[in-house]
């Protein structure tokens, strides 16, 4: 009798979940669960030019990020002559990388084929451009860990027919 008393006990207590004696550790664990999520499509912090340094804000240094690297290539783009016979009016998207170790880099051109063949240096024109940027100093942080970062940058190719 003894036995079976003993057996019931220790039956019941083993068929009682730990979640019934104490449920504030699972809703603890649900919270720590849904804070860690992360949205990978958008960084803290841009990748910072040494002349945007001295901007107080992360908007304020998002835009001078991009008005420094869309200004850089436009004036490689207008600084080559470019000499096309045809009339010619497109958009090319150059996808650039900022790598965690602040490496900026060109990853191809996304145009139609008569712009690559009327310009079929224009890859190598956009490379150099990127060359002729100031340093970075300072990678795209997400929650303060170096991250690389890849942008898409419209070119609006315009040319009138000689």
């Amino acid at each position: 009798m003894f036995l079976r008393l003993l057996f019931g006990i220790l039956f019941v207590s083993f068929c009682t979940s730990c979640d019934f004696i104490s449920p504030g550790n699972a809703t603890h664990q649900n919270l720590t669960i849904s804070e860690t999520e992360v949205d990978y499509a958008v960084v803290d912090v841009y990748p910072l030019f040494r002349v945007c340094n001295g901007c107080d804000t992360n908007t304020k240094q998002n835009l001078c990020f991009e008005s420094v690297l869309v200004n850089s290539l436009e004036k490689t783009l207008n600084k080559n002559k470019i000499d096309i016979n045809t009339l010619i009016l497109d958009t090319v998207f150059v996808d650039i990388l900022v790598d965690r170790k602040s490496k900026i880099s060109f990853i191809k051109i996304n145009a139609s084929p008569k712009i690559l063949q009327a310009i079929p240096n224009l890859d190598s024109i956009l490379n150099s451009g990127l060359n002729e940027l100031p340093e970075i100093i300072q990678p795209a942080l997400k929650r303060g860990i170096p991250v690389d970062i890849q942008f898409r940058l419209p070119v609006k190719i315009k040319q009138i027919s000689n």
